[in-house]
């Protein structure tokens, strides 16, 4: 069983700061038992999702929710606890139905609280006249199908068992793996359907069926065991060109494991929360960013896992 230190991070982007706007991204970390999650979403820019910075704060906690309730790793044959297809595809629902559960409440919440729609939020300036007229609707309806639109957002998920790796994603953002034979790699398949400004979204009503997952086998005495796993938001993702954006990622996360190999973690977890990820941003992309990590605390694994992908470059 691989034993991983938990880190996550989120920096407020200076194109929305200078516009007043909260930032948009969510990140989480929670453990129990023998389970380790790590989980961030990047709430929609788009006027329309006047609330994605609660959309993606709802995305996270109904993941870690639903990952501690739903228990999706089933199969335990051989008494060894296996993340099963059939769990897999029930959890993926459960975590868009509670979503949409979580979101409407805060809609009915908000509405009960004052007498116009979009008193006190700045981003409501923003909403198209289309989407003014859906979200004010008479029709219930039409509200109803429309109001989670106003939370939209992306989500990337990694959840550690005892001896594999569930990542789940729907929308834009980066996996990134580095395995103890010191090959980089980005498990989860690609979705064409995110391109320039457009992404998928768990906003959707079929938002269960769209998202994507890897499972990773973590046996410590195979080379292809995960000894660092990195997930960014598009924010972080967009400080580098698009030509081999991974390998300009690869190279951010060996930067950070040279670190925690030489400072040791809580020393680079702070550079990273007070300097890396603002300075990113700062000069980089101005989004809102995240960033997750999932690092084994076998140092030695670690450094060897690095040294290794420094023959393969």
């Amino acid at each position: 069983m691989i034993r991983y230190r938990l880190y996550a991070g989120t920096a407020p982007g200076p194109k929305y700061q200078e516009k007043g706007w909260d930032c948009q991204d969510c990140s989480k970390i929670f453990t129990f038992d023998d389970t380790q999650i790590a989980v961030l979403a990047d709430g929609h820019g788009s006027g329309n999702c006047f609330r994605s910075e609660h959309g993606a704060r709802i995305a996270c906690e109904a993941a870690i929710k639903m990952t501690w309730l739903y228990r999706v790793f089933e199969d335990r044959s051989k008494n060894v606890q296996r993340f099963s297809d059939s769990g897999i595809e029930s959890f993926k629902y459960a975590i868009a139905k509670e979503w949409r559960l979580s979101v409407r409440e805060d809609w009915i919440k908000r509405a009960s609280r004052t007498h116009k729609l979009g008193d006190g939020e700045v981003r409501y300036a923003a909403v198209k006249e289309k989407f003014l007229d859906r979200y004010n609707s008479e029709d219930k309806n039409i509200v109803e199908r429309y109001l989670y639109t106003a939370y939209g957002t992306t989500l990337l998920l990694a959840v550690s068992i005892e001896n594999q790796v569930l990542l789940l994603q729907i929308g834009d953002g980066t996996c990134v793996v580095l395995r103890r034979d010191g090959t980089f790699c980005c498990p989860i398949p690609v979705d064409e359907n995110n391109y320039l400004n457009v992404v998928v979204s768990i906003c959707e009503e079929d938002a269960d069926l769209k998202m994507r997952h890897a499972i990773i086998d973590c046996d410590e005495d195979s080379p292809q065991a995960p000894v660092a796993i990195f997930m960014t938001s598009d924010g972080v993702d967009d400080c580098f060109p698009v030509f081999e954006n991974d390998k300009h990622l690869y190279g951010l996360c060996s930067v950070i494991i040279e670190n925690i190999l030489e400072n040791g973690f809580e020393a680079t977890e702070k550079e990273m929360t007070k300097d890396l990820l603002p300075g990113l941003t700062e000069k980089g992309s101005k989004d809102d960013i995240s960033m997750c990590y999932l690092v084994t605390e076998d140092m030695d694994a670690l450094r060897e896992a690095l040294e290794a992908s420094k023959t393969n470059d």
